[in-house]
């Protein structure tokens, strides 16, 4: 949820630009895009007021990744300085950065052409490879916990805990009723897999939340990657599963076109060798994180006039029965032909 904004109305935001950045702004125009406030500055500039959840420190390290993919012309936001030659600044207990406008569209998820599709895998390769020579340390994001028991079994228990919101007379929430106790069927089934050899996985520094949701467009192609404030060192196979399930047209359903994302997994693997770990349990680590999590319904129901969080539940449920029955199948497809 977007908090309220700390600024009074535009004539404060135009005065606190002239103060910290000394530039001249006329037209301000605010941009529903993302989490935090964003402002269009002239279109020229872009005012981001991040979430008061963001420390300074975690907004540093994404300009100082910002600044290292620039040195490897990877097209990021381009970030302008203060008047104290720092690239953020604090007002009012909320960190503030200015960057270069970037002239563009997005797309919305599940839209992407195969060219498009391919196009995702490139960056992320070329963006988990340039990252190999960060020269700060990210943090860890261990994912060990989306695996283990207590974490299954807290799941099963959300889960069942939605089933008391449904009405038992209401047609969508019986189909989000059916939805539910097949994933919940989907967990104990789960739970009793081996998982491991998971720290076999390859974890590298990365974007931490990349997807087609982070992406300018100009003409059909990707003008710029955007918000790293989530980087930090993963296994990079979910993150690459993932993207995929998110950009392609034909994946609108939750059912892969398995030849785009064997093409998808094979340039990225141009940049980043994968292991047979990583090929084998690509498809897993995903299916767990989706099974674990309940987005989706859980807002639906506390707001039921947003359709759209319903359709992402509906989608989600659906990439949870597809991997499930297709794990294997997606293995031996990689295995055969990387």
């Amino acid at each position: 949820m977007i908090e309220q904004t700390i600024f009074e109305n535009n004539e404060e935001l135009i005065i606190y630009v002239k103060n910290n950045y000394d530039l001249d702004v006329t037209k301000v125009t605010k941009i529903d895009r993302g989490s935090a406030n964003i402002y269009s500055l002239n279109n020229e500039y872009i005012l981001k007021e991040f979430q008061s959840k963001y420390s300074k420190e975690e907004i540093e390290k994404e300009i100082a990744v910002i600044n290292h993919l620039i040195s490897f012309g990877i097209k990021v936001p381009e970030y302008i300085k203060t008047k104290r030659n720092t690239f953020d600044d604090v007002y009012k207990d909320k960190t503030i950065i200015i960057q270069k406008y970037i002239a563009g569209d997005t797309l919305e998820n599940n839209k992407g052409t195969y060219e498009q599709t391919i196009e995702c895998a490139e960056y992320y390769g070329r963006i988990v490879d340039a990252l190999k020579t960060l020269p700060i340390e990210l943090p860890d994001s261990d994912l060990s916990s989306w695996y283990s028991k207590e974490s299954f079994e807290g799941s099963i228990k959300k889960h069942e805990d939605l089933l008391s919101m449904l009405d038992e007379n209401n047609e969508i929430d019986k189909r989000i009723r059916e939805d539910i106790l097949e994933k919940i069927e989907m967990i104990k089934e789960v739970e009793s897999y081996d998982f491991s050899q998971m720290k076999n996985l390859t974890v590298l520094n990365t974007h931490g939340d990349y997807n087609v949701s982070q992406f300018i467009y100009k003409d059909g192609k990707i003008n710029a990657v955007i918000d790293f404030v989530s980087a930090c060192k993963m296994p990079v196979v979910w993150e690459l599963i993932r993207s995929y399930s998110y950009i392609d047209k034909d994946a609108i359903n939750g059912n892969f076109n398995l030849d785009t994302f064997v093409e998808y997994v094979k340039t990225f693997n141009k940049y980043i060798k994968l292991n047979e770990y990583d090929i084998k349990y690509m498809p897993y680590i995903y299916l767990v994180q989706i099974l674990n999590s309940n987005f989706g319904y859980k807002q639906y129901l506390y707001n039921r006039d947003n359709r759209k969080l319903l359709d992402f539940g509906f989608f989600r449920t659906n990439l949870c029965r597809y991997l499930f029955k297709n794990a294997n199948i997606i293995f031996e497809r990689l295995n055969k032909e990387l």
